[in-house]
């Protein structure tokens, strides 16, 4: 199956998370895939290459061939299956979006209604709560900075930004609670560790979590 058909139609649904860039980059995405194994919500990857698909995230590739100062790329897209309530398509996209800082992305096609000529399956209204059960199982995996769950934005958009990455702008230090909250409106749910910094005023309903998380609600689905 090519990628293309993986995931099509659309909106999707995004549960994103950011990391902090610690080790070398194959060290790194070594660490990332590792984990998934551990997560409660079992995942399945489809593609067969995955060692090659890490060996080009760490050696990178040019964002334009002909610049001899070009950025490098440091990029992976695997096609993966995800068990919640019912098993679904998925495409994990890992970016090294500054030197120190990686975005991981499941994307999940996030229509309320089903494609049955694309193979996608809707998601139901009671089946939401699977997704954000999904994002504190992550959370509970990795303790990541800041993840959040959002229609069409990842975990980036908390930045306030609008550049492409890589950029230095998203360095792992310049996501703080004064900036993203602020900029929270369109997300679902967000995650943040508070071992960082405590949150002591939260304008949201909000739930702490083991391992120093806080649940911060800010919308629903449906809106």
């Amino acid at each position: 199956m090519r990628k293309s058909e993986w995931l099509q139609g659309g909106p999707f649904l995004e549960v994103s998370f950011l990391l902090e860039l610690k080790e070398e980059n194959k060290e790194t995405i070594q660490e990332i895939i590792m984990k998934l194994s551990k997560v409660r919500s079992k995942i399945e990857i489809y593609d067969k290459n995955v060692g090659d698909m890490m060996d080009l995230f760490d050696r990178g590739y040019p964002y334009d061939e002909e610049d001899p100062q070009t950025t490098y790329m440091h990029s992976l897209q695997l096609r993966v299956y995800v068990c919640l309530s019912r098993e679904r398509r998925a495409t994990l996209q890992i970016e090294r979006v500054s030197s120190n800082a990686v975005m991981v992305n499941f994307w999940f096609y996030g229509s309320i209604f089903d494609t049955s000529e694309w193979g996608q399956i809707g998601i139901k209204k009671e089946e939401m709560q699977d997704f954000s059960n999904f994002l504190k199982e992550l959370y509970a995996e990795y303790e990541f900075k800041v993840g959040c769950m959002a229609i069409e934005q990842d975990v980036l958009e908390l930045f306030g930004l609008d550049e492409t990455y890589p950029n230095e702008c998203y360095r792992y230090e310049n996501m703080v609670p004064e900036r993203f909250l602020p900029e929270s409106s369109h997300f679902i749910n967000i995650i943040w560790n508070e071992k960082y910094e405590k949150l002591s005023d939260v304008p949201y309903k909000h739930t702490r979590l083991e391992k120093g998380g806080i649940l911060i609600r800010i919308g629903s689905f449906n809106e």
